[in-house]
């Protein structure tokens, strides 16, 4: 935006004004004081103001001005040309106006609603309705088939694109980001936290842009289909693998050994109901859970355990902490599926 000031007795009466709007003062009320082209842009300087408090009784004054450049113009008629660079805050405005007006400005930050499902809806419509994907609605609920929703029915609709995570115990902030591949301090400034380090459970976390980890189609897979195991199991661990599945050292390796630094949270393969949780001669401390339709999941050598025998987990569910203890060469979890008694080769069933 630019204007040709012709006459100087213009160009000053435009200084003026753009000098009494830096020190706090009123604009001209006057259409006297101003005509002409000089009289469009010194008005543009006050119009387009974003917002504007009282100042002792003297009128409006803008929260923002914007800052005019006087360039010289020789090639024109006119002497100099009015070039509108930034918006710039004025001085004699009270800290707290400024500070409320931003906060007013400020990006909204990620909300959730519950959407009633009606009718005639589907997932695709109410995604739509609400400027999300399909995604993220199955991201925030825990819906066993996306393609039949029941009238009635409540949604949690998180206002942006992502995921609503709820947190296990023993989750940590960096293993929510790692697992989401979402960076850590997008999820602080999402969710206002102002102690990242102490997250609580079931504490419900916002994490932009992200996808469920488990997609539509998916959720609450069978482990067994027509008696056979799936490949729909979670990897309770991830680490390198410093044992297989197999004969070792003249007797037969039933589990998966992971290597990982003592400490690290085990996860549930699958959603069940924990069968077993204590000191287990060789496995050490030692977790099992039952899935059902006699597929069980063990995992050995904890350093801690944080569920008890009745337990239902949830898949991926934090169930105790890794550790060295029993029979074990170093620390690793010592990770076990079976069915019907009989153990399998993990490596089959992990996804």
């Amino acid at each position: 935006m630019s204007s040709k000031l012709h006459d100087p007795a213009k160009l000053l009466v435009v200084l003026s004004i753009l000098f009494a709007l830096t020190l706090g003062g009123a604009p001209p009320s006057s259409e006297s004081e101003i005509s002409g082209d000089t009289e469009m842009h010194a008005s543009a300087a006050v119009a387009t103001a974003g917002s504007s408090i009282m100042n002792n009784g003297m009128g409006p004054i803008p929260l923002d001005v914007r800052l005019y450049t006087l360039l010289p113009n020789p090639q024109e008629e006119a002497p100099f040309t009015i070039q509108v660079e930034r918006l710039l805050p004025l001085p004699s405005v009270p800290e707290e106006a400024i500070q409320a007006f931003r906060a007013e400005q400020a990006e909204k930050k990620p909300t959730v609603v519950t959407h009633v499902v009606k009718s005639g809806e589907t997932a695709w419509d109410i995604a739509k309705a609400y400027g999300v994907d399909v995604d993220t609605i199955v991201g925030c609920n825990d819906l066993v088939d996306i393609d039949r929703l029941k009238v009635g029915q409540e949604l949690k609709i998180l206002t942006i694109k992502g995921v609503l995570h709820t947190v296990r115990q023993g989750e940590s902030l960096w293993e929510i980001a790692r697992d989401y591949k979402v960076d850590v301090d997008t999820i602080v400034q999402a969710n206002n936290l102002t102690d990242p380090g102490r997250l609580q459970p079931k504490q419900e976390l916002v994490i932009p842009g992200a996808k469920p980890r488990v997609i539509a189609g998916q959720q609450r897979r069978p482990l067994v289909a027509n008696g056979r195991l799936q490949k729909a199991f979670e990897w309770p661990v991830h680490g390198p693998i410093s044992s297989r599945f197999g004969r070792r050292w003249g007797r037969m390796h039933e589990g998966l050994d992971i290597a990982v630094n003592t400490g690290t949270p085990v996860k549930a393969a699958a959603a069940g109901k924990v069968t077993f949780a204590g000191w287990n001669g060789a496995y050490g401390y030692l977790v099992k859970i039952d899935h059902g339709n006699g597929v069980e999941t063990r995992y050995a050598h904890n350093s801690r355990l944080l569920v008890k025998a009745g337990d239902k987990v949830t898949a991926g569910q934090v169930i105790a902490r890794s550790g060295n203890t029993g029979r074990s060469t170093g620390p690793h979890v010592h990770f076990e599926i079976r069915l019907n008694g009989r153990a399998y080769n993990p490596l089959d069933y992990l996804r």
